[in-house]
């Protein structure tokens, strides 16, 4: 990755993203970032030391407040593997609690990601020894069940969650006010599969997600959506599932 600032994109009057990266090899899952009078609160950590020092450096050069907190959609290194940098408390469900600690347990960081870039060697990592030296997976010190509503001065996010084949953890992140809903990777497939959009995704865990309050849908590996769009792929999967069934 160029040592550039990143470009950040403003969704809403409180939500930034750092958009996906193009290039699939790089496994760079969209980051979210949520803007309120005295905090920046990340939606996962990104995928590596160096991509979270570019975050913190592309959220000063607009003023944001100081990063205050990190919360994990799920707890896959794309999503996990940045959050030492910061220094701030995560939230998570408590299965990511497990996870991770099994994860941190197993010391499965490099060895993780060797074995990874071993199966798939397009496989684009942006670590270095020095990186590695100061690695920690860092646990979620902040965990709930089911629902939860966390307040940071006028902005209110609802956490919800929801599981799923890709991940037992899978959290949506609700941004109340905003009508912004990060998906995370909850509606995709086992992650075996190295693109995962190419792959058979739940169609009626994302039709259930639909809320008419919500006018913008974030998921880790594709382009935000508007509720539009969102319908649109559910109205095509569902003609393909009839035609499918038509042939049988």
């Amino acid at each position: 990755m160029s040592d550039s600032l990143l470009t950040l994109t403003q969704l809403s009057p409180h939500v930034w993203i750092l958009p996906r990266h193009p290039d699939k090899n790089r496994v760079q899952a969209t980051i979210g970032m949520v803007l309120t009078e005295n905090h920046t609160i990340l939606i996962d950590a990104g995928n590596s030391l160096q991509l979270a020092r570019q975050i913190q450096a592309a959220l000063l050069a607009i003023d944001a407040p100081p990063i205050s907190h990190v919360i994990y959609t799920h707890h896959h290194w794309d999503h996990t593997f940045g959050a030492c940098v910061y220094g701030v408390p995560a939230i998570a469900h408590q299965l990511s609690l497990q996870f991770l600690t099994d994860m941190r347990q197993q010391n499965l960081g490099e060895t993780h990601l060797r074995t990874k870039v071993e199966r798939n060697p397009k496989l684009i990592l942006d670590w270095t020894a020095a990186d590695w030296a100061t690695f920690e997976i860092m646990l979620p010190e902040i965990t709930y069940e089911g629902e939860e509503q966390y307040h940071f001065d006028n902005v209110t996010l609802e956490l919800q969650h929801v599981g799923g084949v890709h991940a037992a953890d899978s959290t949506v992140v609700k941004v109340v006010e905003d009508g912004v809903m990060f998906l995370g990777d909850c509606y995709y497939p086992a992650p075996r599969y190295e693109n995962p959009t190419d792959q058979m995704l739940d169609m009626a865990m994302l039709s259930n997600l639909l809320d008419e309050k919500y006018d913008h849908y974030i998921d880790g590996h594709n382009a935000p959506m508007q509720t539009r769009h969102v319908r649109r792929i559910l109205r095509s999967q569902a003609l393909l599932a009839r035609l499918n069934e038509s042939r049988h």
